[in-house]
């Protein structure tokens, strides 16, 4: 009797959303501060700050049926809607996606089907970091002629190099990094290989 082997877990997408959290921390801060700053105010001279009043008076003068009320009322909405959405939509993956080969390994159940020797069923997710992905393309950049030093960024979909050489011609050292940066990304297996652009200088 074969073990039930689990099906495979798709992977899940988990953006940074580092901007909507960064202007949440940014809005929650400045908050605190002016709430703490109009404490100690009261506190120190028994009265409130302006821009405690100033607000508050014009709260109260503002109808609910005014422009102004209903003005101040569809940019909060909007506000809280876009947040929303930011937490809520999954995003693209932050890694960048390699080819996956099946892997053989003994002692597991299956080995009858396959000669004693079975293969693990279902898919497999593999990925390499933006960050690594960055570092294979500078170190690939040290091996190649010309190339004085190199610093490259990395996004899902591109590849950036910044070298610089000692040659007086670049064109020609732009194009072997360009070349040899994404055969080496091809040959890592990343699937689909992302666009590799080179920018070169000349060393002072």
């Amino acid at each position: 009797m074969s073990a039930k082997i689990p099906p495979p877990v798709s992977m899940r997408r988990r953006p940074s959303r580092s901007v909507p959290a960064t202007i949440s921390a940014v809005l929650l801060l400045a908050l605190g501060v002016a709430l703490v700053w109009a404490a100690v105010v009261r506190l120190t001279q028994g009265t409130w700050p302006v821009f405690v009043t100033e607000p508050l008076r014009w709260l109260s003068e503002t109808g609910w049926d005014s422009s102004r009320g209903w003005t101040g009322a569809v940019v909060l909405l909007l506000i809280g809607v876009i947040l929303l959405l930011c937490g809520m939509i999954p995003g693209d993956f932050s890694a960048l996606p390699l080819q996956a080969k099946p892997v053989n390994m003994p002692g597991l159940p299956g080995a009858a089907e396959s000669g004693g020797v079975p293969s693990v069923r279902g898919g497999e997710n593999v990925v390499m970091s933006r960050r690594a992905v960055a570092r294979l393309a500078a170190s690939t950049c040290d091996h190649i002629d010309g190339v004085a030093s190199a610093s490259a960024t990395a996004s899902s979909r591109k590849v950036h190099v910044d070298v610089t050489t000692a040659l007086h011609g670049t064109s020609d050292v732009q194009h072997w990094v360009v070349d040899g940066v994404r055969s080496r990304l091809a040959a890592t297996g990343l699937d689909p290989v992302p666009e590799v652009t080179a920018s070169v200088r000349m060393r002072n």
